[in-house]
Order: structure tokens, then sequence, then C-alpha cells
């Protein structure tokens, strides 16, 4: 009597920079489930990954968690997988960066268990054709991708049934295909409709047909609940041993040893279907759509470059700055992804860590406070304004508005991007009444004119659209001012329904101070008739998120503590964003303003429905202007840190 072979894969994941209590619930209602299961059912065969941040941290809070789960390896219950140390995706970070993620997961994972896996996890199965060169030179033998990358190169999908291998300049990777038929039932559906599934597999006389189910170990008692998932996975289990003769539970290893590969295939760039959905077809689109996203790639890319003039770095940075790569934060699908601020601030924190040693190891500054240069930061073709000194970088996109997209702290200790705000995308489930998508990135030193009857809500929830000028997203020129400081200009417009419009010259003369900077904003009719408008400065902070204790962060302003959800209009000069983890972030007026506050927020859909997540507090500092011809206004604000 013929079978079908059967490999099981869990793939156990939390990423770089997830919250404690995240963490720790998932420890309790899934991996402790998923380990008394394996314990119980040691005679059948699984195979498992655990990612680089989740070992890494499991290795410090939870090593006696790893050492039962490394018993069984030893019983011959478990095969492990490697990865990537950060779990990052593999084929969007620099070419000797994927071997060393891959190499360092090894180190660790033999340092910790005495093993060396013999197969690769590939985060998130982002596969692209290159990648058997790196995978067959570091000696691993196979990796799993889904059914569709198969399909999508064009193969007839009961190819999928088999072990393949591929090849990359000469270096060869085995490939086993994760089944999406299963996928989608187990374990959501009973476990006798999921026997009946692979039992349906077999093909009479081909004892070497398999079916993969890779996917996320969460999915048990996470997603699912956790006694149910208990009881599903018992009575499931209980089926594959009663059933041995019609289905093998089986490991990659052990099938490649009996039943070898069919052949040699070539494979399109893919990954899971919804993955496909969601980006377009190809991973990089998250790049592109996502502007948050690209800026930490780009950032790390920068990072990148200041490394290869330092030389090596010390072991403990390699793996922060491998762990800055992890794949969550550079993408949005179901979960909150790259709108999880804790997520992102995690990253830019190993990668400023990075930077600074960076930089002091090459002498950057050779001597001198501060650099300046016109790159393209974020390779768009346009260049960027960089102001860097040991203490701080400033960067500013003059081609939109003349803003400041990330503003870092470099100090030891107080490593994070103030700037780090997210901008509110329009996605495909977001069809909430009340919400539009912003028309602009959130970041710093907008200047918008404002009709007179604009208010708060108007702009917090871009409805209705009332900026009357073009200063928001004007192309701003880039002039030496004096030494210490760059002054940007831009020529715009004030538009009124029937009427030409009024020129208007704008100017911010950027000056950076021991403990931030202070930017002056000028104003000027340089039309042939008067204008009123409300002069708008918009500012975004992201305070500094407390991941081991989510203690709540607050502003001050006038003497009172506010929690960051509350909106208000106030008259002052003076704002103070403080964390519990983190020094006070102040924004100071040299005159008093109509002040707007509002927290930040974007929705996002999760496996639990929908979330709003905090993003950081918006400020705008708000003058009523009436200008005649000639006329100017203007003002000054600092951004302090209170160090």
């Amino acid at each position: 009597m013929s079978k079908v072979n059967f490999i099981f894969a869990l793939h156990f994941h939390q990423p770089t920079g997830q919250l404690k209590r995240i963490n720790e619930k998932i420890f309790e209602n899934s991996y402790k489930l998923l380990l008394d299961v394996f314990k119980s059912f040691s005679d059948l065969k699984f195979t498992i990954h655990i990612s680089g941040p989740l070992l890494l941290y499991l290795a410090k809070n939870h090593p006696e968690w790893l050492e039962e789960v490394f018993k069984l390896g030893d019983l011959g219950s478990l095969e492990f997988m490697a990865g990537s140390i950060g779990e990052s995706i593999l084929p969007i970070i620099p070419r000797d960066d994927r071997e060393h993620q891959i190499r360092e997961y090894i180190k660790i994972f033999e340092e910790l268990s005495g093993f060396k896996p013999r197969g690769l996890w590939i985060p998130e199965r982002i596969w692209e054709p290159h990648l058997p060169e790196v995978i067959g030179r570091l000696g691993l033998e196979y990796v799993f991708i889904d059914d569709s990358t198969l399909t999508k190169t064009g193969y007839p999908h009961d190819l999928a049934y088999y072990s393949w291998i591929t090849e990359d300049s000469g270096q060869v990777v085995r490939v086993f295909f994760i089944d999406a038929g299963i996928r989608y039932i187990l374990p959501w559906e009973p476990p006798q409709r999921v026997l009946e599934y692979l039992i349906g597999k077999i093909k009479e006389g081909d004892p070497a047909r398999l079916i993969l189910w890779g996917s996320d170990a969460e999915k048990f008692g996470e997603w699912m609940d956790s006694g149910h998932s208990r009881s599903w996975l018992y009575a499931f289990l209980d089926l594959m041993r009663r059933t041995r003769s019609r289905v093998s539970m089986i490991h990659p290893s052990e099938y490649l040893s009996e039943y070898g590969v069919k052949g040699l295939l070539y494979l399109d760039t893919g990954s899971y279907d919804k993955m496909l959905e969601w980006s377009r077809g190809f991973f990089r689109n998250f790049l592109v759509k996502y502007k948050e996203a690209d800026n930490m790639h780009k950032k790390m890319l920068w990072v990148k470059k200041k490394l290869e003039k330092a030389g090596d770095l010390p072991r403990e940075l390699r793996v922060e700055y491998l762990l800055a790569q992890c794949n969550d934060a550079y993408w949005h699908g179901l979960f909150g992804g790259v709108y999880l601020a804790h997520l992102r601030q995690a990253i830019y924190e190993k990668l400023l860590k990075v930077e600074r040693w960076a930089e002091e190891k090459s002498n950057y500054f050779s001597g001198e406070d501060f650099r300046k240069m016109m790159v393209d930061f974020d390779y768009d073709g346009l260049s960027e304004l960089l102001l860097e000194t040991p203490m701080q970088n400033l960067y500013i996109k003059p081609s939109d508005g003349g803003t400041l997209f990330e503003y870092d702290v470099k100090i030891k200790g107080f490593e994070h991007n103030l700037q780090d705000t997210m901008t509110r995308y329009g996605e495909p489930y977001l069809n909430k009444p009340g919400f539009n998508p912003d028309w602009y990135r959130r970041v710093s030193w907008r200047l918008h004119l404002w009709s007179p009857d604009t208010g708060l809500y108007d702009w917090i929830n871009n409805t209705p659209f009332k900026d009357m000028s073009d200063l928001a997203l004007k192309n701003y020129h880039v002039a030496s001012g004096e030494e210490g400081e760059v002054v940007l200009r831009a020529l715009g417009g004030f538009y009124q329904y029937g009427s030409p419009p009024v020129m208007v010259a704008a100017e911010k003369m950027v000056r950076l101070t021991s403990n931030g900077h202070t930017t002056l904003f000028r104003v000027r009719n340089i039309g042939d008739r008067e204008f009123t408008a409300k002069l708008g400065i918009e500012y975004h902070v992201a305070w500094k998120i407390d991941r081991e204790n989510e203690a709540k962060p607050y502003y001050t302003i006038n003497g009172v503590s506010r929690d960051v959800s509350e909106v208000g209009v106030f008259s002052t000069e003076r704002i103070t964003i403080k964390s519990p983890v983190y020094p006070g972030i102040r924004l100071e007026s040299n005159t008093h303003h109509e002040v707007w506050v509002a927290q930040l927020s974007s929705y996002s859909r999760t496996e639990k429905g929908f979330m709003e997540i905090p993003q950081g507090l918006a400020i705008m500092f708000v003058e009523q202007l009436s200008l005649k011809p000639g006329e100017e206004y203007e003002t000054s604000i600092s951004w302090i840190l209170e160090i």
C-alpha cells in the first residue's frame, strides 16, 4: 500500500523590538504548549525553526525551554532549521550581509545547542534566484519556499509534491515546496479533514510523494485559543500515530536521504500568496509604498557605507547591526508591521549604536564638529541635505517642502530617531468613516498657509483640504549660511478662488546647537496685494517607547502634564514631550503662538481586528497672518533634548 510523506514544520518568531509583554504572553500561550506537544509525541517527527531575535530572547529569558527543545533534537524527534540571525529579508540587504546573517545564526545556534542545522528557513519565504549562491556556499542542504513560486514560474503544481535542486553560480540547494492547500486547512478544519487531504495526495506506486506544512508556530495558542489548540493538536497527532502506514511524518534530511531530488529547476521571484498580494508581486514594492520602511532601509545602507571605512565590527555590535535588518518593520500585510512604532524604534536604536562606533573608529569627523553634504540618500534621483555631528543627525528633504525627515540622537544610551513618526496610508481594508489618508509625509518643518477657518481637527484628520498655498510640498533651494548654519528657500503662491495667486517667499534657516537645533522661519509677501491666512509650522515628535514596562508618555504645556492622547489648542511658546525611559524633548518658540496638539495615530488591521496605533505627537505652531506687499513674518523654534 502506498503512502504520502508529511513534513510538519513550525516557524517560531518574534521580531527585534517586540514588547516584553507580548513575548511573554506568546511564550505562555503558545511555546509552552508546543513543547508539551513535542514531548507527548516524541515518537513523531517535527521540523522547527526559531528565528534569530526570538532565539536570543529565549536564551536570555527562558533557557530551560530551549534546553528541553534541544533534548528532543538529541532524541531524533526534532530537526532544526537555520535562519538569519536578524530574520531579515535576504534579497534586500547587502550581499555580504546575507552571508553574515546566516553564519551568525549558525554560530549562535551551535553554541546554544550543539547542533548544526542542515536546512535554512527563508524569512517570509522571499525567494530570489540568486540566493542559492550564498546558501549553497555555507553548506546548507535545503530550503522551504511556496508552491506559488513554482506555479508563478510556469511549472505544473504537481511538481510541488517532490524535492528539487536549483543552483546559482554553481552553488546548489535542494528545494521543498510548502503546500498552500494544507496550509489553509491545518489547523483551521477538523483533524480528520486534514488527514483526508493528506491521504488524497497518495499516488499508487510512488513512495516519494510529499506534503509540506510550513507556517507560524504562533497559530497554536496565540492565533487560536490555547485550549482549542491543545485539543486539536493532540487529536491530529494521535491520528498521525494511528495512520503511519498511510502518512509518514518525516524530517527533510531524512526525505532527501531516502528519495533524493527529482531534478533541476530554476525559479522566479516569489513568496506565499498573501505576501504576493500585499506587495503587488514583489517584496521590494513595500519600499516604494512606505517611505518609513524605505527610510530604515536606506539608513541601514548609509550605516553600511560607514562600516566599510571603519573595519570589522566587534561581535556584539555586529549582531546589533544584523538584528537591525529584522524584516517585520520593513513591510505591512495582515499584522502591524511598519505601523508598529516600537519595532521601528528598535531598528534605529541598533543602527545608531553601530553608526556611532563606525564614526569614532574611522575618525569620520576628523576633528570637525559638523559635516554637511548633499547626497541622494534615498536613491530617488534627488539629493537630500545631511547635517551630521558626533551627537546628532538632521536629514532634510529639500524636494518635499524642505522638511526634516530624520532626526537622530547618537548619544550613548539615548540612541533614538526623534522624527520616527508614521504617515497614514490608504490601505485596502481602511474604509472607516472619517479616515482620510495623509496627503503629505508626516515629518517636521512643513509650512502651511491655512484658510482662516481651519481648525485642529481639519489638519489632523485631513478633512477638508484647506491649505491655500503650495509651500507645503514645494522644492526648496539649499543655500549656504554662516558657519554651522544652512538656509532653505522657496517661492510659492497663496491661492484664492477667482483671484490670481499672491507670490510668497519662504525661508528656513537651521542652526545646530549643543543640545538640538533652532530653525528660523520667514514668510514674506512678494506679491502685489495683501493676503490673510493662518500660518502653520508643523512638527511631529516620536517619544521613546518603554518596551519593558510600557509606562505611558505625556506632554507638559503651561505647567500642566497631559496624556499624549489628549487633544488641545493652547496659547504658549513651549511644549515638552516626556517618556519615563527618555529625557524630555522640548519644542520652544521665541514668541507666543496658538499651538495645536494631537496624537498622530494610524489604523492597522491585525489578526484580532482593527488597532489604533500611536505614532507620535503632532504639533502645529499657528499664527494669524495678514501680510501686505513687502511685509514679512518671522519666528524661530528650537528643538531641545533635555540631557
